[in-house]
């Protein structure tokens, strides 16, 4: 402790302890759904507080998305739609917090799989999603991805509840 400055006005701890955050790199899932915007905006908040870097994933699933391949009409169409709200409007809290981040479009069996493979290959420190809103069995039933994270991930995972919102301070800072 002998190379701390004599004459700070705050702790020079609190300091490095926000650089060098147990958070570097976050995962957040987006869908383009209400919770995965929550989700985003809290975790622009946390990266932009700790100079995180965030993955905004979203996950096609073989059973629901790949089945838009199979007409001629649709036939990767959607898929630069996905690209394009991925890069735009579901990770536009990221860019509006100046934080840095990345996009990834991946297919797995579930949206949960395909996060914790995400989280796995690029080493993340946490991962974040957002609640559905359902409560009881609903919430077992379609709020499934979170669950099923929360279990069988290997980082931590927080998971935004459908009430939050950035205070009113901070919600264009």
């Amino acid at each position: 402790m002998t190379d701390l400055p004599t004459h700070s006005r705050v702790p020079t701890t609190a300091l490095n302890a926000a650089k060098d955050s147990l958070f570097k790199l976050v995962l957040v899932g987006v869908d383009g759904s209400e919770g995965a915007h929550r989700a985003t905006g809290w975790v622009a908040r946390l990266a932009r507080a700790t100079d995180a870097e965030v993955i905004a994933a979203h996950v096609l699933t073989y059973s629901r998305e790949f089945g838009r391949d199979l007409t001629l009409d649709t036939l990767r169409t959607w898929r630069r739609e996905l690209e394009r709200d991925l890069a735009g409007t579901w990770t536009e809290p990221l860019r509006d917090a100046a934080v840095r981040h990345r996009t990834v479009l991946t297919e797995a069996a579930s949206p949960a799989g395909g996060l914790v493979e995400i989280a796995e290959r690029e080493g993340v420190d946490l991962l974040v999603v957002g609640a559905k809103g359902h409560g009881n069995l609903a919430g077992l039933v379609l709020g499934g991805v979170s669950y099923r994270l929360a279990h069988h991930a290997n980082q931590p995972v927080v998971i935004v509840p459908a009430s939050w919102s950035p205070p009113p301070d901070t919600q264009h800072s």
